[in-house]
């Protein structure tokens, strides 16, 4: 079959355009970078899978500039419970109010989301989707990557300077850089169940700790709910598909007759990390670097904090500023993290989980035993849930400000600002898109050097000044006023400066007059060698 060299050569390529995959390309688009998106697919596949979100991927659809069309059609979750057959509720976890200006968690229909991410691209001339496209091979070399495809029934082969498998548990372009998963898969296989049109809307997430049968009830958009049953030993994936014995697990909570079934499967969950999770040009996101049980509910998640942190680095590499080698830092970011979350999800599951009646009656006292002890809060508040924060990775570690919260390598905080105009915005809206160099009662630009100010330029930093209240006649265009004094709190004081990543990440935090010092040790790293 003919070859043909494709004329319009994208910056990155992407394979697979699942959510994880669409999410990047738009990502990319909102930062000017020419995409290919690719997957097999002919659409979207009109099955609920991902079930719920966080703050953190709420946050990032609002940096993507689809966050207010997508908090139309995810409702929040107001509690996880943990039921016991025997005491009751073993731990009633609040996940009401909100979090860095975002729900702490959402139920979504994961075909709606994908819908959403998809008309998101239609605002990019530079990105490009094709459906029914298969990836074949690809070779790297220092300057690039030919990719191989097959689209319409020719053979494509592409240049391109990045290529991101977002293909899936069985990513083809993971097999073909030869890493390899390392976990674990479990023993045990789920019927997962999801049901529409029911009665009543459910508005929290139930884990019925019964060791006659381990069930997960997690509620969807609208009337829509998922369950999920644990097969005993000996059931078969044929018997718990059957009707009948759908009905009958069902029926606790209605008539089968009168539900729309959406899907039904058996699975088995695994819990699995990739060996590296990006080289060279060459990177994995989501499911093609890590899988994790649906406990702790991060899948989803976990693969569009990869699409986070990894988006704006390469952005930053073809638009000049940095250099390459902060790549390397997305492997040593994510990976780490992306482990956590599969270790707290193979945790919850295994109170989920337990089969033995003897096991269970030892679990509940012990739960019941800390729900009076000061561990308490880590059970009642999400604070099982480890921060989105780094050990290692693209910040300058050692910097800390007393009485305060911030710290490099954790999450900048967000929350309302009022502009000079009168006009209350988010944080992330304001810190845009780049590297910002933020300070709190005094504006950088008193306290930089003109000569670090043009590095911070050449980087592509912005400047942006939070003023306290007394500061408010101060504001100017840079600059925004902190009305709830929330950020007086994050930073611990005036005087206090933050480098903020586009990921929202720390990468410094520093008092005025170690502004010149920082800045350029963190230009060091950004655009020469990583330490």
């Amino acid at each position: 079959m003919e070859e043909v060299e494709e004329l319009e050569k994208p910056n990155v390529l992407i394979v697979g355009a699942g959510p994880v995959g669409v999410l990047t390309a738009n990502l990319l688009g909102s930062e000017g970078i020419p995409v290919l998106l690719i997957d097999q697919n002919p659409g979207i596949l009109e099955i609920p899978r991902a079930i719920s979100l966080d703050q953190d991927a709420l946050r990032i659809l609002q940096a993507s500039g689809l966050g207010e069309e997508a908090s139309k059609i995810m409702p929040s979750i107001s509690w996880v419970e943990m039921i016991s057959p025997y005491v009751g509720t073993l731990a009633k976890i609040n996940s009401m109010g909100s979090m860095d200006g975002h729900p702490r968690l959402v139920s979504i229909y994961q075909p709606d989301l994908e819908r959403l991410l998809r008309k998101g691209l239609e605002r990019f001339d530079h990105v490009k989707l094709w459906s029914e496209c298969t990836y074949l091979t690809h070779i790297e070399s220092d300057s690039g990557i030919i990719v191989k495809v097959k689209y319409n029934g020719t053979t494509y082969r592409i240049s391109t300077g990045f290529l991101l498998g977002c293909d899936g548990a069985h990513s083809q372009v993971r097999e073909k850089q030869g890493w390899k998963l390392k976990g674990s898969s479990y023993k045990e296989d789920w019927l997962i169940l999801d049901v529409d049109d029911l009665p009543n809307v459910l508005d929290k997430v139930e884990f019925i700790c019964d060791p006659k049968r381990p069930i997960a009830h997690v509620p969807g958009p609208g009337k829509s709910q998922r369950w999920e049953f644990l097969l005993r030993n000996g059931e078969t994936k044929e018997e718990m598909e059957k009707p009948e014995k759908v009905a009958e697990l069902i029926r606790p909570w209605g008539e089968l007759s009168s539900m729309k079934v959406q899907r039904k499967a058996v699975y088995r969950f695994q819990a699995k990390t990739v060996e590296c999770m990006g080289k060279g040009r060459v990177f994995l996101l989501g499911d093609s670097a890590h899988l994790t049980p649906p406990f702790a509910g991060q899948g989803l998640v976990s693969g569009m904090r990869d699409s986070f942190n990894l988006v704006w680095k390469i952005a930053s590499v073809l638009r000049k500023e940095a250099s390459k080698d902060i790549l390397s830092s997305y492997n040593m970011e994510r990976r780490p993290h992306a482990k956590k979350m599969i270790r707290l999800a193979v945790f919850l599951g295994s109170i989920i989980m337990t089969r033995s009646r003897i096991a269970a009656f030892f679990r509940d006292l012990l739960m019941k035993f800390l729900s009076f002890t000061p561990a308490r809060p880590y059970l009642s508040d999400l604070r099982l849930k480890p921060d989105n924060s780094f050990g290692k990775g693209l910040f300058l570690k050692k910097d800390t400000l007393r009485n305060s919260s911030i710290s490099p390598g954790s999450v900048f905080p967000q929350a309302p600002l009022r502009s000079k105009d009168g006009n209350w915005e988010l944080s992330d809206s304001l810190l845009g898109s780049h590297l910002c160099l933020v300070g709190y009662g005094v504006h950088p630009s008193r306290i930089l050097s003109q000569s670090c100010i043009e590095i911070w330029k050449r980087m592509g930093g912005m400047i942006l000044h939070i003023s306290n209240q007394q500061q408010a006649s101060e504001i100017t265009s840079n600059s925004v006023e902190d009305v709830t004094s929330s950020f007086l709190k994050f930073f611990g004081g005036a005087d206090r400066f933050a480098i903020v990543r586009p990921d929202k990440i720390v990468a410094a935090v520093f008092q005025g007059k170690e502004a010149d010092d920082t800045v350029l040790r963190f230009a060091e790293i950004y655009r020469g060698k990583m330490p």
